[in-house]
């Protein structure tokens, strides 16, 4: 069975879960050192895009480790609770992998959200969906549901930025 990284999205449903169910938990993951990146999905350094095939998959309450087939390179991303109150470990991980690639991933969107999501942007008139593959899931610590207006997200531990909806769609974004 093929797994896939999810974007964020952000990504993400895994290993015989429902396929149905797990493409609407994808998303893009940033990461400068593979060896240490974290559940809150500070948007710096490389950007490991959606639907990117993965192997080696190991999946505890605490992290979830694969290895990138086409780099070689081993990732561990470590779950990070205080960010995701409400949410466990295992229901984080479970929105991090899927069985689905990028074109099931982003079917329905316009070509213009599949180009932004490609890049790991976010921009106005984008569906929430495409804003889930694109940036993942906004930690639960700034923005306690999707069903909001106002989404909150990190560059880096100390810089966040917001992202603004109205009927579903981006209507500003401090991206």
């Amino acid at each position: 069975m093929k797994v896939h990284a999810a974007s964020l999205a952000a990504i993400l449903a895994f290993l015989g879960a429902n396929a149905a169910f797990a493409a609407d938990k994808l998303y893009n993951i940033w990461f400068e050192q593979p060896t240490k990146v974290y559940s809150t999905n500070y948007q710096k350094g490389n950007l490991f895009p959606a639907g990117s095939e993965v192997t080696e998959v190991s999946k505890s309450s605490r992290k979830v480790e694969f290895t990138d087939p086409k780099l070689g390179m081993k990732f561990s991303v470590e779950f990070v609770a205080k960010h995701h109150p409400g949410v466990t470990g295992e229901q984080w991980a479970d929105r991090f992998l899927t069985t689905k690639n990028f074109a099931a991933l982003s079917g329905g969107l316009t070509p213009a959200e599949i180009k932004a999501v490609k890049a790991g942007q976010i921009q106005v008139g984008m569906s929430k969906k495409a804003v889930i593959l694109a940036a993942g899931y906004p930690p639960e610590v700034g923005t306690v549901s999707t069903k909001l207006d106002t989404w909150k997200y990190w560059r880096h531990r100390f810089g966040s930025y917001s992202v603004q909806f109205s009927d579903g769609k981006v209507t500003k974004s401090e991206q």
